[in-house]
């Protein structure tokens, strides 16, 4: 419902910040990560949202950067994680190290934050590890295209492809194959994502 708000900060704590934006308060529950982002009070930001909707609550979630997002959207796919538990992991470490201990099965790692138990260390990188890839950066450097095809296109199609429920992995590998078989021609995105549609 929302994707991001712009406003002032009229009170920022470590797990969260109120925004002025044209004159509605907004409370945006954050990280660490994210509260070490902020600039000082009165300053304006930009925070990308995360909306949930409970019986006794509205709450919005507020995140410096997409990828920060992205991993928080994650650890919610994680079956008995919800956003307190996202937020406790995002605060732990810094995004590269959860990655880090998610990808190399750190269980010791994960539950020595506070509020994270060895089981829930066990269920995130069990569900998780295969859907994180190692390193950051686009995902059009992981795909080998000629010149015809634009990274953008490249980004966008793997991101519809995503948005249509194909795994980041999956979406990259069909990605791939339509672009090598696709060698010389200029391909947009609807093309690459038509293609690609019919090669999963």
């Amino acid at each position: 419902m929302y994707y991001f708000l712009n406003g002032k900060i009229v009170e920022k704590t470590p797990a969260a910040a109120i925004l002025d934006v044209n004159g509605i308060g907004y409370e945006v529950r954050i990280s660490v990560n994210t509260f070490s982002a902020l600039p000082d009070l009165g300053q304006s930001v930009k925070l990308l949202t995360h909306f949930v909707v409970r019986e006794d609550a509205q709450l919005l979630y507020g995140f410096a950067t997409e990828e920060e997002r992205d991993l928080f959207r994650l650890l919610l796919s994680v079956s008995g994680i919800g956003p307190k538990t996202a937020l406790t992991l995002l605060s732990g470490m810094t995004i590269s190290e959860l990655k880090t201990a998610i990808l190399d099965g750190s269980i010791a790692v994960l539950s020595s934050i506070t509020g994270i138990g060895k089981k829930t260390a066990e269920r995130v990188i069990v569900e998780l590890r295969d859907k994180l890839t190692r390193g950051a950066g686009k995902d059009s450097k992981d795909i080998v295209h000629d010149m015809n095809v634009s990274d953008s296109a490249v980004e966008d199609a793997i991101q519809a492809l995503v948005a249509l429920g194909y795994t980041k992995l999956k979406a990259k590998e069909v990605t791939q194959r339509v672009l090598k078989d696709g060698l010389g021609k200029k391909l947009s995105v609807e093309d690459i994502i038509r293609k690609a549609l019919k090669h999963v």
